[in-house]
């Protein structure tokens, strides 16, 4: 595909995820020009398939032995474009996430969006400049598909750091934004199993999250070694106990303590 052609495959990861699909599915279509939307799905028992079914544009994979890394490269080996949208499926464009993003497809690799995750409060994702996110972002397929994405999750952090390492260009677009429903049952991610609490807004991680989170971000060069320290100690005082368990481990896989 050239860039004239103007079309674009769209890859949506989905497990169980038929409470948004809709919506994030009608989003795209309003706003990418899209070729197909390939759906990678990772053996949803509820109405996901179903859902799918109804547009004409959706080929649909059934893929239950991947974990989310490996089905963002199935989603790309089935692509035929040479830019690829990859949204998740909890997340839902807003008008003109395209048209803002488009004007830089001539001058980087991957262009991410803005995006404003909703949990009982809401929380706008501002990303730092070794971090990327996959979720709502417009990237050339061509650079990922060599990368060992074998993950259930940081497959996002890997692709940003080789990004990086071989000179691509990534831009951040805080104009073109994104609402990103995550899932989450009785404060808990059920993804990560990660625990949220409202008040203060902070955040039980799970030991073996924690550790391959670290060792991803110290592979990927994410974070300073000052900043994987910071944000285990320097915190205020009232929240110092949750800090240290929703880090310790990260940390200690950080520096290759475990």
């Amino acid at each position: 595909m050239t860039l004239n052609q103007g079309l674009i495959d769209a890859i949506i990861r989905t497990k169980n995820s038929q409470e948004l699909l809709k919506e994030c599915l009608e989003a795209v279509l309003a706003e990418i020009p899209v070729r197909r939307i390939i759906i990678v799905d990772a053996g949803s028992a509820d109405r996901t398939k179903e859902i799918a079914s109804f547009y004409d544009k959706v080929d649909f994979y059934s893929r239950p032995d991947m974990n989310l890394g490996q089905a963002t490269k199935y989603g790309l080996s089935v692509a035929q474009t040479e830019w690829v949208a990859i949204i998740d499926s909890d997340v839902v464009l807003r008008k003109g996430w395209f048209e803002n993003i488009k004007k830089y497809m001539q001058e980087a690799d991957a262009i991410e969006g803005c995006r404003i995750d909703h949990y009982s409060f809401n929380v706008k994702r501002e990303t730092g400049p070794n971090i990327g996110w996959l979720g709502h972002t417009l990237i050339k397929k061509g650079p990922i598909l060599p990368m060992d994405l074998d993950t259930q999750f940081g497959e996002d952090t890997i692709v940003k750091f080789n990004f990086d390492k071989e000179g691509k260009i990534w831009k951040k677009i805080p104009n073109s934004i994104a609402d990103h429903y995550t899932k989450i049952d009785n404060t808990k991610h059920l993804r990560t199993g990660m625990i949220f609490r409202p008040e203060p807004q902070v955040i039980n991680v799970p030991k073996d999250t924690q550790i391959l989170q670290g060792h991803i971000v110290r592979e990927c060069q994410s974070l300073t070694k000052k900043q994987a320290i910071k944000i285990l100690l320097l915190v205020p005082i009232y929240e110092a106990y949750w800090a240290f368990k929703k880090n310790f481990w990260f940390t200690l896989a950080y520096f290759r303590l475990i």
